[in-house]
């Protein structure tokens, strides 16, 4: 994917065409989105921030007219704006000037906020998504033949209405943070091979953040809202992240076989106590050091 960075930073214009292609390839192939906002937040690391903007404007109308003629709805773009792009130009200003880690607690941040305020203005946002869950509901009901009972469904269904803002805020930051990452990857290989590599294993959230994810997890215990489990799932984009760079840091520095790395990833695709484990590591570390210590071990 390294040609796609070149064509990138090639000019703005190449950037926005970039961006938008891949903003409308996300209409069937979501992590496209994650590459779109991967364009913008490039420039805005190797440019600056003002020329990361101007390809947003950019990519915003040429992408409102992509949608216009194919998909007859150019208000789909809105969300590309809101939910990838201004997301990733955010993160990768912070990133340019401080460090990876407030970068990402940057982002956190406006999503912790940004659902605050969700829950304080529109408590009825989730029933926007009412009517095609219910289709959804009677479909599986269909499909289950008589396995599942409609009372059980539509419980599932109130949870997830309710849970909306936290899944739109989970899905803003990690779709931020993996674009990020990939802008920082492709930096790294363009111009500093071997640094983001450096980079991504030493980040640490530190103590503050780590403590805040701990008030969290006890207020889930605790108070079980919905607002406080909307914050949890921020909680678990942002130390998932940070257990990551721990165990590449670790098997880095023990020279362990890549593929055990790989095999830990697919499992946590499929075991929640794994990633479960890996978020309380990515916690713990900001006591612990891990790093320090299973490296020096």
């Amino acid at each position: 994917m390294v040609f796609l960075a070149k064509l990138i930073l090639k000019g703005p214009s190449q950037a926005a065409l970039v961006a938008a292609t891949l903003a409308m390839l996300g209409v069937l192939l979501v992590p496209a989105i994650w590459l779109s906002a991967s364009a913008i937040a490039l420039v805005a690391l190797v440019k600056d921030g003002r020329q990361a903007l101007q390809v947003v404007a950019v990519t915003t109308v040429g992408t409102m007219i992509f949608a216009s003629l194919i998909f007859a709805s150019p208000s789909m773009v809105i969300y590309f704006l809101l939910v990838a792009w201004l997301p990733a130009w955010i993160a990768a200003s912070v990133l340019r000037t401080v460090s990876l880690a407030a970068s990402l607690q940057v982002i956190a941040g406006l999503c912790v906020v940004a659902i605050i305020g969700v829950y304080t203005f529109f408590p009825e946002m989730g029933e926007t998504w009412r009517e095609p869950l219910d289709v959804l509901v009677q479909q599986l009901l269909e499909q289950s033949q008589g396995q599942l009972s409609l009372q059980d469904l539509q419980g599932v269904q109130e949870m997830v209405i309710r849970m909306i803002p936290g899944f739109l805020a989970f899905s803003v930051l990690f779709g931020t943070i993996m674009s990020l990452l990939l802008a920082r990857w492709w930096q790294s290989v363009i111009l500093n091979p071997g640094g983001f590599a450096q980079e991504f294993q030493a980040l640490n959230l530190g103590r503050t953040t780590a403590m805040a994810a701990i008030v969290v997890i006890v207020a889930v215990a605790l108070a079980g809202s919905e607002l406080w489990y909307a914050m949890l799932l921020v909680v678990l984009a942002l130390y998932t992240t940070q257990g990551m760079s721990i165990l590449h840091a670790v098997f880095k520095a023990r020279q362990l076989n890549k593929a055990w790395l790989y095999l830990i990833y697919l499992v946590m695709f499929f075991s929640p106590e794994v990633a479960a484990m890996l978020i309380l590591v990515g916690i713990a570390d900001a006591w612990v050091d891990f790093r320090g210590r299973l490296i020096t071990a």
